[in-house]
């Protein structure tokens, strides 16, 4: 039989099993996997000796083309989907904002129009819901999940996005009788407000004063309290970015009260610390996330929980700015916009940070980045795996590859990286999505457009 493309003599890695073989892709889809597949005629070979081949990464938290206040991220689905690519990620789920006035139809339908013939990846879209007052937006909630939009996003702080207390309890409810699972964006507005409202009174405004306003007790208290709303509403919960041991902590007690609660954290609370706050300057602006980056003895507690299976997934939460929309001097340290880019580095950074120095397995990483976001966001089989009739979505990682991060030579448009400088060993060198080679030997070889919307399953618990 001949193959569209085999992937020849890898190792190839899941989140259950290694073996060295080949893997043969017709149609976009894996079609065969063998010890070896013998000699083909009119099919393209890739050579994955000395590489582990797995499946591609899913990003289940991307703010590509996305808005706060009259700011613009620098990224686009085109900008964005390009540096996923050259990071291993072949597919993405992006946050698409309800506008005040707006149903959730009309968000969907927004957010589509902007990835439409931009997009190098297949992508999903989860849906941020800001505003109950529209007309039937909670009878939209299923409608929306009957048609591949099966997961929403709430948020407990940050004006123009916040629901209170009784509005998420609705939500959620709605959510769980239609199986649709919930992100949360979990830190205590009424703690933050008065911190805030605190420091800047006091003239304390710079960016070293991020942590105090932010501290790990208002995640905690957040992550606490919705745990246990979803838990009496029978609702699954999925905390994005988790940051520090304290809101772990508060997980676990969730979960020991039979909670289905999830847990995903981000590569910046993994790798960077809060003394970047104390950079001279503006510099440590560049580094403002929400909540805000933690001590390393919460990066401790992360790793502990990534390896203890305690956190399920892996994603980037990537929004990017340029340096001047980061380090405007007349902006607070409440005022300055949230995130950092992250897509094109987080999959390297991981393996070479957790596989190659031992705190995760091969198989966990795969899991992390791949298995548990497909089964979680209604993507399994066809995504998160390698086996016949999945989608030939695969990475190709060489685990004696050095890469070094220059911001000039990165995908994103964003002009500053927060990893400038960071040196690795082990990084992804080819990547495939649905069959076809998008990036070859660290080149982006994509075209934009290529990607396609993802409709996806409702909620099934791991």
């Amino acid at each position: 039989m001949d193959f569209d493309l085999v992937i020849r003599g890898g190792r190839i890695i899941t989140s259950e099993s290694s073996a060295t073989g080949d893997i043969g892709i017709n149609e976009g889809k894996i079609t065969a996997i063998a010890t070896s597949l013998g000699e083909m005629d009119g099919s393209r070979v890739i050579d994955a000796r000395g590489l582990l081949v797995a499946p591609g990464a899913i990003d289940v938290h991307t703010h590509f083309d996305t808005n706060l206040g009259e700011r613009s991220t620098a990224d686009d689905y085109e900008s964005g989907s390009r540096a996923a690519a050259a990071g291993g990620i072949t597919s993405f789920i992006n946050m698409a904002f309800q506008r005040r006035g707006e149903t959730l139809r009309q968000t969907v339908r927004a957010e589509v129009a902007k990835a439409d013939g931009k997009t190098h990846l297949d992508y999903g879209v989860h849906v941020v819901v800001t505003d109950l007052d529209p007309s039937g937006v909670l009878d939209e909630i299923g409608a929306l999940a009957d048609e591949g939009f099966s997961s929403l996003k709430l948020f407990t702080t940050i004006d123009d996005f916040k629901l209170t207390d009784e509005q998420i309890l609705l939500v959620m409810a709605r959510a769980a009788r239609d199986h649709v699972i919930v992100n949360v964006h979990a830190e205590d507005d009424g703690l933050i407000s008065h911190l805030t409202h605190e420091l800047i009174t006091q003239g304390k405004t710079s960016v070293a004063h991020l942590y105090e306003s932010r501290p790990p007790e208002a995640e905690a208290l957040a992550t606490a309290r919705v745990a246990a709303y979803a838990r009496v509403v029978g609702a699954a919960v999925y905390f994005v970015h988790l940051s520090c041991g304290l809101a772990l902590d508060a997980v676990r007690q969730a979960r020991s009260a039979g909670g289905q609660v999830f847990v995903e954290t981000r590569p910046a609370y993994l790798y960077l610390d809060r003394s970047r706050y104390e950079l001279p300057g503006q510099e440590g602006n560049k580094y403002v996330a929400w909540p805000p980056l933690r001590e390393w003895s919460d990066q401790k507690a992360l790793w502990e929980g990534l390896r203890n299976g305690e956190i399920q997934t892996y994603a980037t939460d990537h929004t990017t700015w340029t340096a001047a929309q980061k380090m405007d001097p007349r902006l607070t340290f409440a005022e300055i916009p949230g995130g950092v880019s992250n897509v094109q580095t987080s999959i390297g950074m991981l393996y070479a940070e957790g596989v190659r120095k031992g705190r995760i397995s091969e198989n966990q990483f795969v899991a992390l980045c791949a298995t548990n976001p497909a089964k979680l966001f209604g993507l399994w089989p066809a995504k998160g795996t390698l086996g016949v009739g999945s989608d030939a979505d695969i990475m190709l990682i060489d685990p004696n590859r050095r890469f070094r991060v220059a911001s000039t030579a990165m995908e994103s448009r964003s002009d500053f990286d927060p990893y400038e400088g960071y040196e690795a060993i082990g990084w992804p060198s080819t990547v495939i999505a649905g069959g076809d080679v998008i990036v070859d030997n660290g080149r982006v070889c994509s075209r934009p457009g290529r990607g396609s919307l993802l409709r996806r399953a409702r909620y099934r618990s791991l």
